[in-house]
């Protein structure tokens, strides 16, 4: 179910960077691209590509030594003749092996923790959650970092409960895996030592087994063996963590040694920088917080290690560029915009995005512990694993500043549909009302999923209004990262004239011309990577916006529509006209860019394209969109004069418009 969507979807915003990575990785040895990432998920997506005629960058190649990525992955999908289609299915599929994986682990736990039954329900749940199907095919790095918790925890708890040769080593590559998934994994390290105190307070021996040897472990010695043991682990932990990076401390391949990372240490490491500051295309200071970017305990232990040449260059470079940029994220939610996040974003982001029956039967579970009172202590204690999961990974998430997706809350699925699988327990004693609850919410489970398909990543339920009203909360990765230019495309063949005029907004890494999508880009420069070079003239026809482009996240025109945007508009707008009206507007254009310096000249222009799509926005807000693509692009057709209207109407005018609209 999540690969066999792969056609009816570009590519979302990370993946190529992903692909292109991964297969750097294989084919130079080089590590400087997207360090951030895991290494390992962008390994794994890319092994179909190394038995593929892949065309790629020379070494000679500026983008190489530059180190930027985003870049090189254009270069390879869009420049060198190659199959992007082909190439993107082939990484995707290889997450959803993973996905099943992940399935497969969540039934085997809950199997263990409930039984049979039980360990069923976990698992349907988890086949049919759009949130795992939405992200289970995709080539990003969140399926294996949520396998990758699964399979630690399970490792370690066994580990604290019988102590052998392949207890330890499975603890240890498990640790690894994680590791070398994405970075979250530092959160690993508070859940085992929970787990180990969690064990120890529990007077039970401890079993030690090596070879022939056995012997059980009392009081003190528990804690020493465990301790041990764990030693071991790590140790084997950082050797995959190195086996990973070819086992060299160097980031740039052997071949061409002097490369740098696209950011300087200096500016990763904060050495350089105090504070972060925003300003509006109005020349205001924006109402996002400053922040400050001094050295952390975490920057400064990447400091360490790099001196010290503890774990590879690449690793500790993208351990410090997440902390840097973990501090500060612009992100939109439910109207406001911020770039520290909001204490409420992911509770409701997995209430709306999580189907109401899922969310029953696992409120049902929870409930199970206390089904039976007088063993609930046992219960905490076998479910210790998942408990400790959901409160330091949802503390975790409750406070993080990285409010731009529902993604990061993927490590909490599998341990929530493994508490659902308790419901089964709850419920048999009513017999056959008992099962029919069950099999009733089940069956509208799979109902909520099948409905939504393709379009899992768009997925909200009834609390919010449905996908189509989703966008008025959430956008970027939630509900907008690109996806939905195949579907574009089909609707505009079937919709439009060959020669209506088609203007597009869009939000994405992907390239709407290899989709067969001959728009007028607008207001989207920061994605356009092959601009026109001018500001071009909206007149009436389709409009296709994305939803984060709708609500304006990455330009400097955000939020409402304000007296200082608009008198900075028609500034510019009389500027404007004044380089048309003139009796050579080339020459004129030249002689502003002698007065202004090119670089001023851009930015006049990039600001009057974003204060464009701004007023056209402001617009449109009392309008319900003619057609939703996939729920990610919104549909609007205009006439000339509602372009006219929304551009250039007096300010007071197309206010009292827009009220009379929305009343």
């Amino acid at each position: 179910m999540a690969s066999s969507v792969s056609d009816f979807h570009s590519s979302t915003y990370d993946e190529l960077v992903h692909l292109t990575s991964g297969y750097t990785y294989w084919t130079t040895g080089d590590f400087r691209f997207h360090a951030e990432n895991g290494n390992l998920p962008q390994r794994w997506i890319a092994l179909p590509l190394l038995g593929m005629q892949v065309s790629s960058a020379s070494y000679s190649h500026p983008l190489w030594f530059q180190g930027d990525v985003w870049a090189l992955s254009r270069d390879l999908f869009y420049q060198q003749n190659n199959d992007p289609a082909r190439m993107l299915a082939s990484g995707r599929l290889m997450i959803s092996l993973l996905s099943g994986c992940l399935i497969g682990a969540i039934g085997w736990w809950a199997r263990r923790l409930w039984d049979t039954a039980g360990g069923l329900l976990a698992a349907t749940l988890a086949a049919f959650s759009p949130t795992l199907l939405a992200h289970g095919g995709l080539a990003t790095s969140d399926t294996t970092a949520a396998l990758g918790f699964i399979l630690a925890l399970a490792a370690w708890w066994h580990l604290c409960h019988r102590i052998t040769v392949v207890r330890v080593i499975g603890a240890g590559i498990t640790a690894g895996f994680l590791a070398v998934s994405k970075f979250s994994a530092v959160l690993y390290a508070p859940m085992a030592a929970g787990l180990l105190a969690v064990r120890l307070l529990r007077a039970s021996p401890l079993p030690l087994q090596c070879g022939c040897w056995r012997r059980q472990l009392q009081g003190g010695h528990r804690a020493i063996a465990l301790s041990a043991a764990g030693g071991v682990a790590a140790a084997i932990a950082m050797t995959t963590i190195w086996a990973a990076f070819n086992f060299r401390y160097a980031a740039a391949s052997p071949e061409q040694p002097e490369a740098t990372f696209l950011q300087s240490w200096d500016h990763v490491l904060m050495q350089s920088e105090t504070e972060s500051t925003f300003e509006l295309a109005d020349g205001t200071p924006s109402t996002l917080e400053s922040i400050n970017l001094s050295p952390s305990f975490v920057s400064n232990t990447a400091s360490f290690f790099r001196a010290h040449q503890w774990l590879p260059e690449a690793y500790i470079y993208g351990l410090a560029l997440v902390d840097r940029y973990s501090r500060s994220r612009l992100a939109f939610f439910a109207g406001d915009y911020r770039n520290t996040g909001w204490l409420a974003f992911f509770p409701i982001a997995f209430v709306t995005k999580t189907t109401v029956p899922a969310m029953v039967l696992i409120l049902i579970g929870i409930v199970s512990f206390a089904h039976a009172p007088r063993h609930w202590r046992e219960k905490l204690y076998r479910f210790s694993p998942v408990l400790i999961l959901l409160l330091i990974y949802g503390g975790y998430s409750l406070t993080s500043k990285l409010a731009i997706g529902h993604r990061h809350l993927l490590p909490l699925y599998p341990a929530l549909f493994i508490l659902a699988g308790g419901a089964i327990g709850v419920l048999s004693p009513l017999r056959r009302w008992g099962g029919v609850v069950i099999a009733v919410a089940v069956l509208a489970h799979i109902v909520a999923s099948w409905q939504i398909r393709p379009s899992y990543l768009a997925y909200f339920n009834a609390l919010i209004g449905g996908p189509t009203q989703a966008h008025r909360i959430f956008v970027d990765s939630s509900l907008d990262w690109g996806q939905d230019l195949p579907g574009l495309k089909k609707w505009l063949d079937e919709n439009t004239e060959p020669r209506e005029p088609v203007f597009l907004s869009y939000f994405g890494s992907a390239d709407p011309l290899r989709h067969g999508i001959t728009a007028t880009r607008f207001g989207d420069g920061y994605f356009n990577y092959t601009p026109s070079g001018g500001i071009p003239e909206l007149t009436g026809g389709t409009y296709a916006i994305s939803a984060t482009m709708l609500r304006r996240v990455y330009t400097t025109v955000r939020g409402p529509w304000t007296p200082g945007f608009e008198n900075r508009y028609q500034e510019l707008s009389h500027w404007l006209r004044e380089i048309a009206a003139a009796s050579d507007p080339a020459a004129r254009v030249e002689e502003e860019r002698q007065i202004l310096s090119a670089t001023s000249f851009a930015q006049r222009l990039q600001t009057y394209e974003a204060l464009q799509l701004g007023r056209l926005c402001h617009y449109l807000q009392a309008r319900h969109p003619d057609a939703h693509i996939g729920y990610s692009i919104l549909i609007y057709r205009l006439t000339d004069e509602e372009v006219g209207t929304a551009l250039y109407a007096p300010l007071g005018i197309l206010n009292a418009m827009i009220a009379d609209a929305i009343h």
